[in-house]
């Protein structure tokens, strides 16, 4: 394997370990711990939503990068546009950043409404609520945008 593999290769390999700790972290936190927060004490969830907003943020930001670099490897414009490829990278490329929008929302709006909420001793309902909506939203994008990375993959 040479330089150039094996470089690409690591990419791959940090691309994908991006969206594991990403989705993984979501999941988690959609399945276990807010469903916990729901029937006891909401403030231990906010304080593990505000730990692990870092290391979301940093796997958001590696699978952005890393999935625009493995863009500029499918080959020539022209090429990627006649075999339908450019098509499925722009959908999941809208997909993507509807993700990253939603889960901003969740991070630095509705996440900051939840702290607010138990700070003035307020029912967390509604921040709990709206937190929950948007990580299934992101869950179901995730879904979809894997599928749409593995038909791009297949294809080249």
């Amino acid at each position: 394997m040479n330089g150039a593999m094996r470089f690409e290769l690591i990419v791959l390999w940090l691309h994908v370990l991006g969206a594991i700790v990403w989705v993984g972290g979501l999941m988690y936190q959609a399945h276990v711990l807010l469903p916990a927060a729901r029937r006891g004490p909401a403030g231990l969830f906010a304080d593990a939503a505000r730990r692990g907003r870092p290391i979301a943020w940093t796997a958001i930001a590696l699978v952005v990068l890393t999935g625009l670099y493995n863009v500029t490897r499918l080959g020539p414009v022209e090429r990627v546009m006649e075999s339908g490829t450019g098509l499925v990278l722009a959908a999941k490329f809208i997909l993507v950043l509807a993700a990253v929008a939603l889960a901003g929302q969740r991070d630095f709006a509705q996440l900051p409404r939840l702290a607010r909420a138990l700070a003035a001793r307020e029912d967390p309902a509604r921040a709990l609520g709206a937190i929950a909506w948007l990580d299934r939203a992101v869950l179901l994008l995730a879904v979809v945008i894997v599928y749409l990375g593995l038909a791009i993959s297949r294809a080249g």
